[in-house]
Parts: C-alpha cells; structure tokens; sequence
C-alpha cells in the first residue's frame, strides 16, 4: 500500500490556490530554480541557502559593539559630564585672568591665555583617554567581563576596537566643545579645525594604549585610577603646557621633549597659534607615531584577556 513501509516517500503536498507559487521552494510546488540535491532525498533538490559573507558578519559585530561601548561610557553620566567638564573648568579658569606672558620659549604676540589653551586641549584628551580608559577596563576585570568575553566566539581583538572608538568618537566631542568655549572667551585656534582633530585623534591613540598598559597591571579601578593619576600628574606640568620648556633646567629639556603630552601640544600650538601646515609638524607627527607603537607594545604585553 501506498504511504506505508520505512522506505515509503512522504507524498508531495501542494499549496493552497491562494498561495503565489513563483515565492514558494519548488519542493513545495513552487518556481524556484536555484535548487541543488538534498542529502536526506535521494533524487530531489533544495534551494540554496543565501551565503552571508563574513566580511559583513565581522563589520556587524564591530558596529554593535561599538554602539553598546558609547553606551556603556555614557550610562554613567556622574562621571561621564565630570570627565567633559574637567577640561572646561581649566579653560574657565585661565580665560579669567589677564596674565602677562614673556618667557623663553614664547611666541611673540600670543597672550598666555591663547599660550595655553592648546595644552588644556591636550591634556583634556589625555585625561579622558588615559585616566578613563584605564578605569573602566579595570571595572571589566573586576565584574568579570573580560573573562567572559574570552570564552565566547567573539575575537577580543573586536572588542578593543569598539572600546578605541566609542573612546575617539567621545574625545572628539569633548575636543569641540572646548575649542568653541575657547572660542568664545576670546582665544585663537587659528583657521586649520579639522588638523587639530587629527592631531587629537593621534593623541588619543597613545593614551588609549597606555591607558590600556595601565589597566592590564592594575588589579582594581582604584589602582588603576591611582596608578593613571600618577602618570597624568607629572606629564602636565612637564610638557610645556603651562609654561615653555625652554624655561626649565637644561638637563630636564631633552627628557621632557620625548614625553608623550609633547608633541602634542607643540603640534597644536604650531597649529593654532602659527598657522602650520601637517608638513611642517613633521617631527611631531614622528614622535606621535613613535609613542603609538610603543603604547601598542606596551599594552599587548601587559593586557591579556585571559588573565582577567
């Protein structure tokens, strides 16, 4: 009898009269032509399944994870507006007092406030690189984040890059909100912006990798705040933010010239205040690219995943 035996074929069922044929597998009494041999059944055929590159798997996966590390930064808002404030008050601050600027090392007709805006700049994109990036991946490894991260199927190497760029993006705003109160209390920044968020963007990457160093040997947010304040404090003072580095001691000048907040400020300065061209920093973009590949080394070898 038909329909009985272990061998016998399930009977083709066709689709209501209703249903548009040309949409339907062709197994089920539709159109399709795109078909190959189904291993279950021996003589018939199933459509192709539609291949997904991995190309544009991968791009997903960065994409969400960059959105979701924007909105783990900004979930704390506490910290999050403190952090795009902190640079803001110096700006504030220095704007309010007219200080008469001649030192060593000055640039003939800037006053100090225009002097030192482009180093408030700077060590506003460190403080939020470094100092964040060091405490929030610290808090990872305390809530045991990276742990889980490292047992599933997502490489770690995405999760970095979604961290790196939810952090430039931020950087970038806070970058332009104190270039605008700059602005508007009176200093210059001259006519060349979109250079100046270069340079930032470059700035970020070396404190993003040592802010990542930082994190890979400190075993709580609170060493890795202390250990992130204690590297910040002393490259504020020391790279000619507030004063040139022609004014310190002769032996202190080469040290200070190869700190990290250097060339960056001196870039920005040129920027701002001299008018240069990306071709006329070339030294700084030298040492900039120097300190990003050391960061890089550093922080692959003192990060590691597997460890958290």
């Amino acid at each position: 009898m038909a329909g009985t035996g272990a061998n016998a074929r399930t009977p083709l069922v066709r689709p209501p009269a209703d249903r548009d044929e040309a949409a339907l597998p062709w197994w089920e009494g539709g159109a399709g032509t795109d078909r190959r041999e189904r291993p279950d059944r021996e003589g018939e055929d199933v459509p192709l399944p539609k291949k997904i590159k991995q190309k544009d798997i991968h791009m997903t996966q960065t994409a969400q994870l960059f959105t979701s590390s924007i909105k783990m930064l900004v979930r704390d808002k506490t910290a999050f507006l403190m952090a795009l404030i902190f640079p803001v008050v110096f700006v504030l601050a220095f704007a309010v007092f007219d200080v008469s600027f001649e030192a060593e090392g000055a640039i003939a007709g800037v006053d100090y406030f225009e002097y030192v805006l482009p180093a408030l700049l700077a060590i506003g994109l460190m403080n939020f690189a470094m100092v964040g990036t060091a405490a929030s991946v610290a808090r990872y490894r305390e809530l045991k984040i990276l742990k889980r991260i490292v047992v599933t199927p997502l490489p770690a190497s995405k999760f970095i890059v979604g961290q790196v760029g939810a952090r430039l993006v931020l950087a970038a705003v806070q970058t332009g909100i104190i270039m605008l109160i700059g602005w508007i209390l009176g200093g210059s920044l001259g006519s060349s912006w979109p250079l100046l968020f270069v340079i930032s963007t470059l700035g970020n990457l070396i404190f993003l990798t040592l802010g990542f160093a930082i994190a890979g040997v400190s075993g709580s947010v609170d060493a890795a705040n202390n250990m992130a304040g204690l590297a910040t404090t002393p490259l504020m003072f020391l790279s000619g933010s507030f004063f040139p580095i022609e004014s310190m001691p002769g032996w202190l000048q080469p040290i200070a010239d190869l700190l990290p907040l250097t060339p960056l400020i001196d870039s920005m300065r040129a920027i701002a205040l001299q008018g240069a061209a990306i071709t006329d920093i070339g030294s700084e973009l030298t040492l900039i690219a120097a300190w990003i590949v050391g960061g890089l080394a550093l922080a692959r070898h003192a990060f590691r995943f597997n460890e958290a």
